[in-house]
């Protein structure tokens, strides 16, 4: 046998899925082909009683009512009992039943008149012809219920005295009903490919879709992995750094020679380094938690752009970058300036990170119809066409190979993009290798308003300030310590809801700030809500490593501020005061 003609392999699940279709169309098709058997064996029976009298007619027809109830109450059972391919033979079974009870009437048939014979053997044709279609082209389940009506009626044309003496057409009337039974059969098998076409296609997009499914809830379920990792591995890390980082704060507030001071500035640049990068897993756990709300006001645009220049200018300055600003006018959007910022912020410090020394960086902003337009256009290495859209995946970097820290995790795009369909902005890149990078953020232009200037206030600590520490982890509550009381404040410290309890019974509480894990099944939040019911007007604060977006959503449910690990010296300070006196 010749490769062309080997057979298409046979795929068992696959037929048993056209077997079993088949099935429940048959028995979902099953009531209404028996109306139009009832209707058909009430017209034959008017015709066999008008030709030969009541009597015959009237038992067939009861006959004919009990199989019709039998096949109603019991055809779904018998059919769907039957094991593996026993359905398809089944169903022929019941067919074949009630074409020979449709045919019984042809033992009249000579009896008939010639309209009364052309009367019922139209109706056996169109019962024949029906079937095609409630058996799928089955071919053998069809035959089963046609060639009993058809092969009979044949042979009664055939047979049957002719008065008039038209024999001959009676015998080429036989000869048609033959070849008309051919034919369907012909007609049934193109009808019956279709079907099992149909239901093998049906078999494999279910398969596909079940597939699909499978591959979707698999890669659920590895990012809901991969937040739970980062969520431990953030807290983790941000313990130690949080320490480091009160401790570095407290030294900064004391006399120190300029040695020291300069010591103590480089450790709080590395620090605020790292802070940085643990800075961005939080926003991408703040961004999934959906805890993040764009508060919408009017906006300065080419305010905001011109502020955010001016303070980014040093960095530009510093890595010998031409940085400049081009602003098209007074531009204004409905938007929310912080959330927009930091989209401004990380697209400018992912340009500074790629553009060399003696490149160029611009930022501007212009009304275009009723939008307005931001755009950080770089001169640096560029991103390929098909790294373009990776971009904005988390963790990942261009030309940065050998993993430089210094040009951080790979978050940068990845939280623009959010903070984009956040704030319904539209991004878009246009990037070429050698050549440079140019991303456009677009927002609708709205017709700015007047309103007062804001003012920043400046935290102030209330000297003497009686502050609840509690943290499980004696490093972290002993460096606090240190800086609050740098800070002039009262420090009582404590590892657990117990111990914070017997700290609140005796002493005044001003503010509280809690870790959220504690040990064991205790937690900052059982610690807040215990402490509260002893003091109810204390400042609480939740102070964690953990960025696991349930337990933003958490925090946020119960209306509870909440400051991430390692804390700045302007949150802590914004966190103790002012505090009514």
């Amino acid at each position: 046998m010749t490769p062309s003609a080997r057979p298409a392999p046979v795929d068992p699940v696959s037929d048993a899925f056209v077997r079993d279709r088949f099935i429940d169309m048959f028995l979902g098709q099953n009531r209404r082909a028996q109306v139009g058997q009832a209707v058909a064996a009430l017209l034959i029976a008017y015709i066999w009683a008008a030709a030969l009298g009541p009597t015959a007619p009237l038992l067939w027809l009861a006959l004919v009512a009990v199989v019709s109830l039998v096949r109603y109450r019991y055809t779904d059972r018998f059919v769907r009992q039957a094991a593996a391919d026993g359905g398809p033979r089944r169903i022929g079974c019941v067919l074949l039943a009630n074409g020979l009870l449709m045919a019984i009437p042809l033992a009249a048939f000579s009896g008939f008149s010639e309209l009364g014979r052309a009367a019922v053997s139209i109706i056996l044709l169109a019962l024949a012809t029906a079937s095609v279609t409630t058996t799928s082209g089955y071919r053998s389940v069809f035959l089963a219920f046609a060639a009993p009506m058809l092969a009979p009626l044949a042979v009664a044309w055939a047979f049957a005295p002719h008065p008039d003496g038209s024999r001959e057409a009676a015998l080429g009337f036989a000869l048609l009903l033959v070849f008309y039974m051919l034919f369907l059969v012909g007609v049934g098998r193109q009808s019956h490919q279709i079907f099992e076409e149909s239901s093998r296609f049906r078999h494999g997009e279910q398969q596909l879709n079940r597939e699909l499914s499978k591959a979707l809830d698999e890669a659920s379920e590895a990012n809901r992995a991969k937040t739970q990792f980062l969520a431990a591995a953030s807290h983790d890390l941000r313990q130690p750094i949080h320490s480091m980082n009160v401790l570095v704060a407290a030294l900064s507030l004391r006399e120190l020679d300029p040695r020291s001071r300069e010591i103590v500035s480089l450790l709080d640049s590395v620090n605020q380094t790292l802070s940085k990068q643990l800075d961005g897993l939080l926003d991408i756990s703040k961004l999934d938690a959906g805890t993040i709300r764009a508060e919408l006001g009017v906006q300065r645009l080419d305010q905001l752009v011109a502020s955010h220049h001016a303070a980014t200018a040093p960095v530009a300055r510093e890595r010998g970058i031409a940085y400049d600003l081009k602003i098209g006018g007074e531009v204004s959007a409905l938007t929310d300036a912080a959330l927009l910022a930091r989209a401004l912020s990380n697209l400018t410090d992912n340009a500074f990170k790629f553009t060399r020394r003696g490149g160029a960086v611009t930022v501007s902003v212009h009304p275009d119809g009723d939008d307005a337009v931001i755009t950080v256009l770089d001169t640096g290495i560029g991103i390929a066409k098909e790294e373009q859209e990776r971009v904005f995946r988390e963790f990942y970097q261009v030309g940065n190979t050998e993993r430089d820290r210094s040009k951080g995790l790979g978050l940068g795009l990845s939280i623009v993009q959010r903070l984009c369909q956040l704030l319904d902005v539209r991004l878009s890149l246009v990037s070429q290798t050698g050549v440079g990078t140019s991303i456009t953020l677009r927002l609708r232009a709205v017709k700015p308003t007047a309103r007062p200037e804001a003012r920043p206030v400046a935290p102030a600590v209330v000297p003497g300030l009686s502050v609840l520490v509690v943290d499980d982890e004696a490093m972290a509550r002993h460096s606090m310590r240190l800086l609050l009381s740098e800070l002039g404040c009262t420090v009582h410290l404590a590892d657990s809801t117990d111990q914070a309890m017997t700290l609140a019974r005796e002493h005044p509480i001003d503010v509280m700030l809690s870790d959220y894990r504690l040990r064991g099944e205790d937690s900052g939040l059982i610690a807040i809500e215990s402490v509260r019911t002893l003091h109810p007007d204390a400042r609480v604060v939740l102070v964690t490593g953990d960025t696991e977006p349930g337990r933003i959503r958490e925090a946020d449910a119960r209306r509870i501020p909440l400051l991430h690990k390692p804390v700045s010296l302007q949150d802590l300070l914004g966190a103790l005061g002012p505090v009514d006196a």
